[in-house]
């Protein structure tokens, strides 16, 4: 693959990022019960969901690790996400891959690390669900099933959001599509004359608007 293609590849897959609108969120239940079950699962100490942005690599959940975020080069989520399957390096100190990592090579010591891309369903890799030891390991096949498995959990979280937040955006524009008509419609209403009934179906039309108004106010507060 070009330079010029590998450009447009990432540039592609940081728009597919951007579409999720997760980067710097707050921390989620949801996805701080995936990590805590990873780490229980493959008794870890540290697990992770990452997201590879264009100059760093954010955390959107952290189990084990105080920090939220690092440098994007050299990071090892960042080498994963060009995979794929299940990226395993077994032990860090000895793969060429890993030892230009600071994490490796520094006080942390890393050893053992596996991350299972998070893929779209256009096949964009996002970040990764990974997790981390301080000791050299390895992973059986059932054991990157597993991690596979829970890698697809988090990408559903997402997706789910995703949809969530254009069936809210919806559901508000076809409210105040209808507000709007019933204020044209009260407009009407208070320019017609002759008709006894039109200070109740004034008040009607005026509680109508306020119960579409008071949803609207609602579903702000998502």
């Amino acid at each position: 693959m070009t330079t010029t293609e590998t450009h447009v590849d990432e540039s592609k897959r940081i728009e597919a990022l951007k579409r999720y609108d997760i980067l710097d969120t707050p921390p989620d239940g949801s996805f701080d019960r995936i990590t805590k079950l990873a780490s229980t699962i493959f008794k870890v100490p540290i697990s992770i969901i990452s997201l590879v942005d264009t100059d760093r690599i954010w955390f959107k959940s952290h189990y084990g690790l105080p920090i939220n975020q690092i440098g994007r080069d050299p990071g090892l989520c960042a080498s994963a996400i060009l995979s794929d399957d299940v990226h395993v390096i077994e032990d860090a100190i000895t793969d060429a891959r890993s030892l230009s990592n600071p994490l490796v090579a520094g006080e942390f010591g890393l050893r053992f690390y596996a991350g299972m891309p998070l893929q779209t369903e256009d096949n964009y890799n996002l970040g990764t669900l990974c997790i981390i030891d301080k000791v050299p390991r390895t992973l059986t096949t059932e054991e990157k099933e597993i991690l596979k498995q829970l890698a697809q959990i988090v990408m559903r979280e997402m997706e789910l959001r995703v949809a969530l937040r254009n069936t809210v955006t919806n559901v508000k524009k076809l409210s105040s599509d209808i507000s709007n008509h019933l204020n044209d419609t009260i407009q009407n209403v208070k320019a017609a004359t002759g008709d006894d009934q039109k200070g109740k179906i004034l008040n009607y039309l005026d509680a109508s608007r306020m119960f579409l108004v008071n949803i609207e106010n609602q579903l702000d507060q998502l």
